[in-house]
């Protein structure tokens, strides 16, 4: 049977294009909407943000857009090609995960293996298209093969034109060609490899331009998604660099009355004066290397700390004693710069005030599984209950300092845990200050 161009255009191909577009947006646009819910799920963001720097983030973006494309498939339309591409109820045949031999599907399969690849790149395309490609193989029916090999080459397409000319993937007209040369492949592949070649025709006629349509708008919806994440993903990174600015700070006072400890120093043991010149030398060089960091790790944070309370102990000579008890085992687990640091600090400048006996810090950690539990424990001048209420929560006045540490502090673990971390503080007012703080074990940095 030999086709011409007024075939394509008759009017009941163009009722069934109306027909078959308007039974299948419905059902991309409630696709879309779970899968714009399930994006807010901090860990999903994460891995869909993060897909260029761990592999594990890579196998979860192509175990979603898999999943989503074979979700696609199942909730597409069966048609039957020699019946004029009627549409067929899944459930007039026994079993509903396959196909009668002159069954095909017009769904939104490609839609979100295309939409893999402009996330993931080839490989998380490649991979959700193999993924999707499988089911859809399994499945039988008129063209399942081709259909299936199609899946896989669109979104090994798609993750190339992301690795290659990733400008595309930030415009309309971009994605619109994206999932134009998309879809023309698939078709293209059906058109010249599916037998009989008459039914391979129909099947191309009476698909076309659903798929089209649906493919470009559920594409150009996912790039508002894309460009959501990307919002969230700079206001992070805005974030973190504001911290990591904080982390390079070192408070004036601290070096001002350090300088002038070590200039008093010089008189009485000069030797013991150059010793600390180079020990407040490496100190700083230590902030500034980890100012660049997110993340440490608590052996690199107890050797800072440790340093820092040697030139407090300069300032303060038998004023104060510093012990920790760190077990060697938690000392390769990460934690934001400077957060022990902080803490002590806290502890040392606020509740020494007034204090007459020598104050007693102690710094102990305990592993908890899953999670380390870091506890600051002093004798001090303890914290007034009001005052208790609100720390962390938002910067508060402060006679000595800012005010704002802990509150900074409080941010940074929120951004490297996802609120997974807790800062807890128990005092009682001339009896001392204990401050826990809980941190899920990472050994990665981020």
């Amino acid at each position: 049977m030999i086709y011409t161009a007024m075939d394509f255009l008759d009017v009941n191909i163009i009722i069934h294009w109306l027909n078959n577009t308007i039974e299948l947006l419905p059902r991309v646009c409630v696709a879309m909407i779970a899968a714009y819910v399930a994006m807010r799920i901090t860990a999903l963001r994460r891995a869909l943000n993060g897909t260029h720097k761990r592999w594990q983030y890579r196998v979860i973006t192509v175990f979603f857009f898999g999943l989503l494309a074979i979700i696609g498939t199942h909730s597409g339309l069966r048609v039957d090609i020699h019946q004029g591409g009627a549409i067929i109820n899944w459930t007039t045949s026994g079993v509903s995960f396959s196909l009668q031999p002159s069954h095909a599907i017009i769904g939104f399969r490609d839609l979100m293996v295309l939409t893999a690849g402009l996330f993931g790149g080839p490989w998380g395309g490649f991979c959700a298209g193999l993924l999707a490609g499988a089911d859809r193989f399994f499945m039988g029916g008129f063209a399942g093969t081709v259909s299936a090999i199609a899946t896989v080459l669109q979104g090994l397409g798609a993750g190339l034109s992301r690795q290659f000319w990733p400008q595309w993937t930030t415009t309309a007209k971009g994605i619109l060609i994206i999932s134009l040369l998309g879809t023309l492949l698939q078709k293209l592949l059906l058109f010249t490899f599916v037998q009989p070649h008459a039914d391979a025709i129909a099947l191309v006629r009476e698909t076309v331009i659903p798929v089209l349509l649906v493919n470009s708008l559920g594409c150009l919806l996912f790039m508002v998604v894309m460009k959501d994440l990307e919002r969230d993903r700079l206001k992070i990174e805005a974030q973190r660099a504001e911290l990591r600015a904080l982390h390079a700070q070192v408070e004036p006072h601290f070096l001002n009355n350090t300088l002038n400890a070590i200039h008093t120093l010089i008189g009485i043991n000069p030797n013991t004066a150059a010793d600390y010149v180079v020990k407040l030398a490496r100190f700083l060089d230590n902030t500034r290397k980890n100012a660049g960091a997110n993340s440490i790790t608590l052996g690199q944070e107890l050797s800072q700390l440790r340093q820092y309370m040697a030139f407090q102990n300069l300032r303060f000579p038998d004023k104060f004693h510093f012990h920790d008890e760190i077990p060697v085992c938690l000392s390769d687990f990460r934690i934001p710069p400077r957060s022990l640091q902080t803490l002590v600090e806290n502890a040392l400048i606020h509740g020494m005030r007034g204090l007459k006996k020598t104050m007693a810090i102690t710094l102990t950690g305990e592993d908890n599984g899953q999670a380390m539990r870091l506890s600051i424990i002093d004798n001090g001048c303890g914290i007034a209950p009001g005052r208790l209420q609100e720390l962390c929560k938002s910067p508060v006045q402060s006679e000595q300092g800012s005010g704002n540490a802990l509150h900074q502090m409080n941010q940074s673990l929120n951004l490297a845990f996802n609120g997974r971390a807790k800062l807890d503080i128990q005092s009682q007012l001339g009896k001392g200050t204990k401050v826990i703080l809980t941190l899920p074990k990472r050994s990665e940095p981020w």
